[in-house]
């Protein structure tokens, strides 16, 4: 997406914090010190969240190792070792699908939109591709059955990026698409 202006682009930044639960709080302080003191906090704060603290507590469903993989991930962001700056959450989906592990893999999703919002969406735009993927390689699909599944079903992009972010349904979801793929490739081949 391409902002026309640098207003454009800051509004779609606040609109991904606020959607990630972040909070604004504007105050006025009598003195420079006391401003000084207010900013210091707010960049500890920041650093916190990117830092993952206290996440694992809300995101319930992250063991410490995937934590730990995800934290590494998010401390790449920005780095010139990728393409992208997610491009190290985006190894780590796809080392999370090369796993089997779908309840990781959202969990990452999940944790990286709270710390890095203003790449949630670049990253949940990934998804749909990284599980096709996953279903071709783990789930025994064929690269034709699950283009002839998707061309029926258009809404199934839509579908996985917006389960993404609960875990347990989005390991439903995908399982429940690999049964259709199937189901329908069976079907197809009985006529």
């Amino acid at each position: 997406m391409k902002d026309r202006t640098i207003l454009d682009r800051t509004k779609r930044h606040r609109q991904r914090r606020v959607g990630e639960g972040w909070q604004k709080v504007t105050v006025w302080v009598p003195t420079e010190a006391d401003a000084k003191e207010i900013r210091e906090i707010a960049i500890k704060r920041r650093a916190e969240a990117e830092a993952l603290h206290g996440l694992s507590k809300e995101v319930k469903t992250v063991t410490p190792e995937t934590e730990t993989r995800i934290a590494r991930a998010i401390a790449d962001h920005g780095s010139a070792a990728y393409k992208s700056p997610s491009g190290a959450v985006l190894d780590l989906l796809t080392e999370l699908t090369e796993e089997d592990d779908l309840i990781g893999f959202s969990t990452a999703v999940v944790i990286l939109a709270r710390a890095k919002p203003a790449n949630a969406n670049f990253v949940a735009e990934a998804v749909p591709a990284k599980i096709s993927n996953f279903l071709i390689r783990h789930r025994g699909l064929t690269a034709s059955a699950l283009v002839g599944w998707t061309r029926k079903h258009p809404g199934w992009r839509k579908d996985l990026i917006s389960a993404v972010r609960q875990p347990a349904q989005f390991k439903l979801t995908v399982e429940a698409m690999a049964e259709s793929v199937k189901a329908e490739a069976a079907a197809g081949q009985g006529r």
